[in-house]
């Protein structure tokens, strides 16, 4: 309930509702359940504007785009995105940044490039910002801007959201769902241009059929069987896509699973799963004697690598790939790693390890323990497995290879960590 109700007030709403529901007649109890908060017509909010069509001419792939839009550019994978965008193209790139105006825009993709290292790795003379919003019309800029925009850009890569576990879907649905019909509305406006759109692997309900891994043309969904706001806004989007590729445009979707840091500088996204988890457990001393848990961390540049080489190949145009490191990083081998790296952990049996989670409010995993505990206890249902053979034999060629997370390249996370204040030196005090 907590994922449909984030506030108190709103749970709180909703729970007298039900209390007062079981108290009354029949007739009361269906005006009591109606005043409750709607279930989510998941099926309503799969749709497209009829005027959202492709042009007369339509570009399926661009080899040398001039004039790129990305959105997410503030975020991880984003950043990435921008500074690989400026190694293999002469293009410019303009970003769609959320802020009040152009200068604070500039601000927050400045300040985002610097946290992941690799501001001096970009041209700012190739860069334009844009101050604009998923949540808006024409992604919250003015008419004139929107369709000089439309007009100019050769090829569009959407990896903006909103990403947040706790909102429910009606919270996430404006910058998730209509965003990206506004991205699509952009992209078919004059001459169409193709759309690399990264969405999520979680828009899978479940583990198929326990065996076989998860392919791209397996079912999703559907929304009210997934877990959380976030996923469903992901998964409508996606079915709001293929409207679009039925209509004629070249849309293309990248399914990414759990994403680490940079190979080179180790540069890593905090406010994680895996890396709450790791640093919950530096943070009790101790952790949970269970053979469970694995994860499957795809570095970052690996990624951003994979979904520009995988836009530029024809006879990827318009399909979906995903995204997942088939080489598992077990619970056990992290815990291997933080050692000997110098951090005191001791051995606890799973439920002496919670409580002592549990009565430390501070602790980064005392907000994920739930799933915690599901993760090292039916880890094949938590991590099901992806299959990657399409992803696999498209970038044969291409040098592009996802690499497993060696104790090398866990160290030099755990280095920008602690260089970050996000993780306290071995032997330190950890901070909130």
């Amino acid at each position: 309930m907590v994922f449909d109700y984030p506030t108190p007030a709103a749970l709180a709403h909703f729970l007298l509702t039900q209390v007062v529901a079981e108290q009354e007649t029949a007739d009361s109890r269906t005006q009591t359940d109606h005043a409750a908060a709607p279930a989510v017509d998941f099926a309503a909010d799969i749709r497209l504007d009829a005027d959202i069509q492709p042009a007369p001419e339509v570009a399926h792939t661009v080899h040398e785009p001039q004039e790129i839009l990305l959105t997410g550019a503030t975020g991880f994978l984003g950043a990435f995105m921008l500074r690989d965008l400026m190694r293999t193209t002469r293009g410019r790139v303009h970003c769609l940044v959320r802020a009040e105006d152009g200068a604070r825009a500039w601000e927050r993709l400045r300040a985002n490039l610097e946290w992941y290292r690799v501001w001096d790795e970009v041209n700012p003379e190739r860069i334009t910002v844009h101050s604009g919003d998923l949540t808006q019309n024409h992604l919250g800029l003015d008419e004139v801007d929107f369709d000089e925009l439309a007009r100019r850009v050769d090829v569009v890569y959407h990896c903006g959201a909103a990403v947040h576990w706790l909102r429910p879907y009606s919270d996430l649905k404006a910058a998730n769902v209509l965003g990206t019909q506004e991205i699509l509305r952009l992209a078919a406006r004059h001459r169409t241009v193709p759309v690399h759109h990264v969405s999520t692997a979680g828009v899978f309900a479940g583990g198929g059929d326990g065996h076989a891994p998860l392919r791209t043309d397996a079912p999703t969904g559907p929304g009210e069987a997934l877990p959380s706001g976030y996923v469903q806004s992901k998964w409508v989007a996606e079915q709001v896509i293929e409207l679009a590729r039925d209509r004629g445009l070249p849309v293309s979707v990248y399914r990414v699973h759990v994403i680490s840091g940079d190979q080179i500088n180790g540069a890593c996204q905090t406010q994680d799963f895996v890396w709450l988890s790791l640093k919950g457990m530096v943070q009790a001393g101790a952790v949970p004697a269970t053979g469970g848990g694995r994860f499957h961390l795809l570095p970052v540049d690996y990624t951003s690598a994979a979904i520009i080489g995988l836009s530029r190949q024809e006879e990827s145009a318009g399909r979906t790939f995903h995204l997942f490191n088939q080489n598992a990083l077990s619970l056990a081998t992290c815990v291997e790693y933080l050692r000997s790296l110098g951090y005191p952990l001791a051995e606890k049996e799973l439920g002496e390890w919670s409580a002592c989670i549990r009565g430390d409010h501070d602790n980064a995993v005392t907000p994920l323990l739930d799933a915690f505990e599901y993760m090292v206890t039916e880890t094949d249902s938590f991590y099901p497995p992806i299959d990657t053979s399409e992803t696999d034999a498209a970038l044969l060629d291409s040098g592009i290879q996802c690499p497993p997370v060696t104790e090398e390249l866990f160290a030099k996370y755990i280095e920008f960590f602690v260089a970050a204040g996000h993780f306290p030196p071995a032997g330190g005090r950890v901070g909130r």
